[in-house]
């Protein structure tokens, strides 16, 4: 029976043949390979001047130290000069010293919703090398980060770090490899990366020449050579800043018949014929010349408080059509006004909007409260429907809370299968946090729980713990300022599983019997069996047997009577898995079946917890002594994980066949369980379980 590790990262996996005749390792063949990530954008065909830089920097790199870890190039200077173009240029000239592939990130300084974490970069980062395709990734930021660490300690890329705020985004972003390249782009520098030998150069504005020659490029040399005073006039007034003469071109190229002029301000009682703020006058002068239709489409993207935006939330931002979107963020990307970041599974293009954009657009047109208030409802209106169609095509048996009456409808997303709902959540989730601050500030909570009810599917398959506990301390919050008992419900016990991920098992239990109490209150016996289970969860997860058997025990009796076939599987695996760690296996291992044969008969199927119950069944065999009964249920238990792509209980699976034949006398095959089990957790970045297991081979070695 041959059953092989789910994982693109474990080297090895483990062969049973009979089961008592050994367990041996063998070499997994390779699997197919992901395409090298070339994630450099086009450098503009308008791209003018900076060849002393490129030269310099080229130089340098090409004698760059043999340090422990990658060389580091930090490009500064103000708004609009260049820093990303100049970053790209570099990128393209010296691709072909980093075979595994080009990356590129944004940090979003100055972004409404924040900068981004480090690890938001990396997981962006692993994936596009090729990690997580098949199963997820992990949450937690030292274990995304041990990981980046672990695949550039063996690759040759280069990567660049868009819109640094600071150091502390970057340090744990360097690759471990010398061969690798970091370059980063920011306004002011970054005095702690010195220590990593980082080379900062300043940029500069264009000279007067080159800004002549850029705006030529744009515009044409023909039009510039009729109205050469004009053009110097243009170049000088924006500071001769690549981008101010963009975006002033840009409109220029757009409206032919304007002179060069026109990209001009009005002329001021000064006279001033320089801006003091190069970049805000070429935004101001480009937002005067778009139609009302674009400056309300344009202000009311600024207003939202998302880091990207794509069609679909653009248009339910906007109250536009799809089709009316699409042209209208064809058009503003064209004259300048909107950044494609990239593209995004299933999401498509996102938008962006630099700082000096959106602080421009929000000042234009009606008063902000009422424009901020339509635009934040139909963007939320947008989350809340996906999240929901998300909701029901991956966790169907979960209870959401009722939708609540928003004014505005927006065009549905649809999606086909699982793979779509799960890779459109991973997309947004770097939104979710300020998306649950709008909704909390939107002034009516039934919005914001509404938003955490439907965003579970998230959590469920993602783990990330630390943004689980903010999302539904936040729900909760708003629940109990709504005061409606079954939100309050609802964002207690979603909480405390978060807590119990978080391994704070007394304020999850805490959590639990808030719920419980509200469920006993309004009559809810199914409520009350739920949270009584989950308590008995939480204390089975804390290693204490006996209270959990308890809790446990209630919820299954409980169930029982109300013939609720899931709940009495998930309350009766624990209980038997309690009841088998205490030594009682003739209790266990009946409840255990049962539990098992509960979740195989369920309507819509519940695969997880399907093998969930087989899973602790195996280990109930093995602490009855029942070997072979107890190495064919994990075998089994761990092929019907793969089906699910669950990586993690892959990984503790394998851990439980170790024990099971370290418990039957086989100390050199639960040798290779074990091995195999480290291997997975380890791909998993699992840094604690990691630490478990090296433990357990410790032992088996020992003795």
């Amino acid at each position: 029976m041959r059953n092989t590790v789910d994982s693109s990262s474990v080297a090895t996996a483990v062969q049973a043949g009979h089961i008592t005749g050994g367990v041996h390792l063998h070499q997994v063949p390779p699997a197919l390979s992901t395409p090298m990530p070339r994630q450099l954008a086009s450098v503009p065909a308008v791209f003018t001047d900076r060849e002393e830089v490129l030269l310099s920097l080229g130089a340098v790199l090409g004698r760059a130290s043999a340090g422990e870890t990658a060389p580091v190039v930090v490009i500064t200077g103000p708004d609009g000069v260049g820093k990303r173009a100049l970053a790209t240029k570099l990128g393209h000239q010296i691709a072909d010293r980093y075979p595994d592939g080009q990356l590129v990130a944004r940090l979003r300084a100055g972004s409404p919703g924040g900068p981004a974490t480090a690890a938001e970069v990396a997981r962006s980062l692993l994936r596009s090398l090729g990690l997580g395709d098949h199963a997820p990734l992990p949450w937690a930021e030292q274990d995304l980060l041990g990981l980046w660490r672990s695949e550039t300690a063996r690759r040759r890329v280069l990567v660049v770090l868009e819109d640094a705020s600071d150091a502390g985004q970057v340090l744990p972003l360097i690759p471990a490899a010398p061969g690798c390249l970091l370059v980063v782009t920011c306004r002011d520098p970054l005095p702690a990366l010195l220590a990593h030998g980082a080379l900062h150069h300043r940029l500069e504005p264009l000279t007067a020449e080159h800004g002549l020659r850029l705006l030529s490029r744009i515009v044409g040399e023909e039009r510039t050579g009729r109205d050469p005073d004009g053009a110097a006039a243009l170049v000088e007034f924006h500071g001769r800043m690549p981008l101010a003469i963009a975006l002033a071109a840009a409109d220029l190229v757009l409206q032919p018949a304007l002179p060069l002029r026109a990209g001009l301000p009005a002329p001021s009682s000064s006279g001033a014929t320089r801006s003091d703020n190069p970049v805000r006058d070429a935004v101001d002068t480009a937002l005067a010349h778009l139609s009302p239709h674009e400056a309300g489409f344009l202000r009311r993207l600024a207003l939202v408080p998302a880091t990207d935006l794509d069609l679909a939330s653009s248009a339910a931002a906007t109250g536009t059509t799809r089709a009316q979107a699409r042209v209208l963020l064809t058009e503003l990307a064209a004259r300048g006004l909107l950044d494609t970041a990239h593209r995004a599974a299933v999401r498509g293009d996102l938008y962006t909007l630099r700082p000096a954009v959106r602080s421009a657009a929000i000042g234009v047109g009606a008063p902000a409260r009422l424009a901020a208030e339509e635009a934040c409802i139909g963007y939320l209106t947008h989350l809340l429907q996906a999240a929901r169609a998300c909701a029901q095509l991956l966790t169907p048996h979960h209870h959401v809370l009722p939708r609540p009456l928003l004014r505005r409808p927006v065009e549905p997303v649809r999606f086909t299968s699982r793979h779509e709902a799960l890779a459109w959540l991973e997309a947004i989730a770097p939104a979710v946090g300020p998306a649950m601050i709008t909704a909390v500030d939107s002034g009516d909570p039934a919005v914001a729980c509404a938003l955490a009810s439907d965003l579970w599917p998230l959590f469920h398959y993602y783990r990330d713990v630390s943004m689980w506990i903010i999302v539904y301390e936040a729900g909760l919050r708003a629940a109990l300022r709504w005061g409606d008992p079954m939100a309050i419900r609802e964002m207690s016990s979603t909480l405390a599983l978060g807590l119990v991920a978080a391994e704070r098992y007394s304020e999850a239990t805490t959590h639990y019997s808030r719920a419980a109490a509200l469920a006993r209150v309004a009559g809810d016996r199914a409520g009350v069996a739920q949270y009584t289970s989950g308590i008995g969860a939480a204390f089975h997860d804390a290693g204490l047997n006996d209270e959990a058997q308890t809790f446990l025990g209630d919820a299954l009796g409980l169930y029982a009577d109300l013939d609720n076939r899931r709940g009495a599987g998930l309350a009766g695996m624990l209980l038997g898995s309690a009841a088998a760690r205490q030594g009682n296996t003739d209790f266990a291992l009946p409840i255990l079946r049962t539990a098992r044969a509960d979740f195989t008969r369920l309507q819509p199927p519940d695969p997880l917890n399907a093998a969930r119950a087989l899973a602790y069944l195996g280990e109930g065999y093995s602490l009855a002594g029942q070997h072979d009964l107890a190495v064919a249920a994990l075998v089994q238990a761990r092929h019907e994980f793969a089906d699910v792509g669950h990586r993690h209980w892959i990984a503790r699976t394998t851990e439980f066949l170790g024990q099971a034949t370290e418990r039957a006398g086989q100390p050199n095959v639960a040798l290779g369980w074990y091995t195999a089990s480290l291997n997975q957790y380890a791909g998993l970045a699992s840094t604690r379980d990691e630490r478990r297991l090296n433990s357990r081979i410790a032992a088996v070695l020992a003795s």
